[in-house]
């Protein structure tokens, strides 16, 4: 995503040179043995920052699962431009308590959440632009006809749930590709189960080359996922359980089935029906160039761009 940013933006990834990383273990070790916070390892943090002439207008963007990692929350806290936390995931009032007065915005994909915690809503955004998920599939697409639905994630006690769904295509005569990861929440046998999950690669090739994508959330979970975002910017069919999605922008009623509140009677001629393709202005506004463009001009006050 970095990648293909860096070749329309001024964007670059920051990662802990090897010698950083060893100072700070020497520095941890020494504290631990000490049993106290004696040695302060903010100077390594200035030094990480210093070749990269930081200004105040400059931003860095980390995730929620990177900022607990290591060295990572001295590095932020040391940054002198603005920062800026992505939080992915569900979180707890603990998480938030721990992030208090580190972040000038925090953004969720999950209103809900956004609500509960005053966080400001994002879009949840494809890891590739329109143009570069375009070159993306005409590369992996391969020619074929059958009605195949594709799923991936853990199982975090949806297994029941998928399976039912899993029968309701086979009814329909569609092939049915499911791979649930096993977890702690995994209990009995399935034939969808799997012990690992598939490489990032290997999961949009089977996105690519199904044309259905199955979309179950967990309970809780109104967010956009990426398995949704993966079915517009690929125009393929989505089965999702998140009854919030007749509200975004990108529904279609012929691409988008909602368990729960279209009738099942339908699946057939739903999976029957062709696509219909979402408005690239639409699109746009899913992808990594549009959060750039929301975020860069939330901290930094100027108007998105718009394409």
């Amino acid at each position: 995503m970095i990648a293909n940013l860096s070749l329309r933006h001024n964007t670059e990834i920051i990662t802990t040179p090897k010698k950083i990383k060893r100072l700070n273990r020497y520095v941890s070790g020494i504290n631990k043995l000490l049993h106290t916070n004696f040695i302060s390892d903010d100077w390594l943090a200035r030094k990480l920052w210093q070749p990269h002439n930081v200004t105040d207008r400059d931003i860095v963007i980390c995730n929620d699962w990177q900022f607990k990692r290591s060295f990572q929350p001295t590095i932020i806290k040391n940054f002198s431009g603005k920062k800026v936390l992505l939080v992915r995931n569900l979180v707890d009032p603990q998480f938030m308590r721990s992030i208090e007065g580190v972040f000038d915005k925090v953004y969720s994909f999950d209103k809900q959440q956004c609500e509960a915690f005053g966080m400001d809503y994002l879009h949840q955004f494809f890891p590739y632009g329109v143009d570069d998920a375009a070159r993306l599939y005409s590369q992996i697409a391969v020619p074929g006809n059958a009605a195949k639905c594709f799923f991936l994630g853990r199982d975090k006690g949806r297994t029941a749930a998928i399976e039912s769904i899993a029968q309701k295509l086979r009814d329909v005569n569609c092939v049915v590709d499911f791979h649930i990861v096993k977890d702690n929440d995994t209990q009995g046998i399935s034939e969808y189960h799997i012990d690992e999950g598939l490489s990032y690669d290997e999961n949009i090739e089977k996105s690519i080359n199904s044309s259905i994508l199955a979309d179950i959330n967990k309970e809780g979970q109104t967010g956009i996922t990426l398995r949704v975002l993966e079915a517009i910017f690929f125009n393929k069919k989505l089965i999702t359980s998140n009854s919030e999605i007749k509200s975004q922008d990108f529904y279609r009623p012929e691409n988008i089935f909602v368990i729960g509140q279209d009738n099942l009677d339908d699946l057939k001629s739903f999976i029957n029906t062709e696509t219909v393709a979402v408005p690239r202005e639409i699109l746009h506004q899913y992808s990594p160039d549009y959060m750039l463009e929301k975020i860069t001009a939330d901290v930094n006050g100027a108007s998105p761009a718009h394409t």
